[in-house]
């Protein structure tokens, strides 16, 4: 029976994989697994707690009409995904204004869009929520961030602009 040596005299392993391209394959792998890592398996995805959601939404320069077809209970969706985004809790409605620039003073006013309002709805949900961030509906929920939304019979974009959390 033939003596076979870890390595032989050429360098290579068990006589057939050279040491230097394995040292590069478990390189590049080393590479890959901590890429990954990186971007897709960092703890700031994993849930560490459900809870109820609450949050703000402000839809700006709409009609009287639109207002009124807002009403508590409305499942709100996600207009581009279709997820649902909560369920409407109430509204408020104002009437919209603009900053207009006044030309003969010099200075900027505030001034009343006419037949136009702004309105804030106040939905609830349950949310998964992470180290870095909320999530209703396979969507992230920040302050700030947009949406378009859909409810019975009126669709629009806006702002989320405020949140708050209630864990379970």
């Amino acid at each position: 029976m033939k003596d076979m040596a870890l390595a032989d005299n050429k360098g290579r392993l068990f006589g057939r994989i050279n040491i230097v391209d394995l040292i590069i394959i478990l390189l590049i792998i080393l590479i890959a697994v901590g890429g990954y890592v990186f971007f897709f398996g960092g703890s700031d995805k994993q849930v560490t707690d459900t809870g109820k959601v609450v949050y703000d939404f402000e839809i700006t320069n709409v009609n009287k009409d639109f207002v009124d077809a807002i009403t508590p209970g409305d499942p709100i969706r996600d207009n581009v995904r279709g997820n649902e985004l909560g369920t409407v809790v109430s509204k408020v409605s104002r009437k919209a204004t603009m900053l207009n620039e006044d030309l003969i003073n010099g200075r900027y006013v505030i001034a009343d869009v006419p037949d136009s309002y702004d309105v804030v709805i106040t939905i609830e949900a349950n949310g998964n929520i992470t180290p870095a961030n909320v999530i209703v509906g396979g969507a992230e929920i920040k302050v700030g961030k947009k949406f378009f939304i859909k409810g019975k019979g009126y669709a629009n974009q806006g702002f989320v602009t405020k949140m708050t959390l209630n864990e379970q």
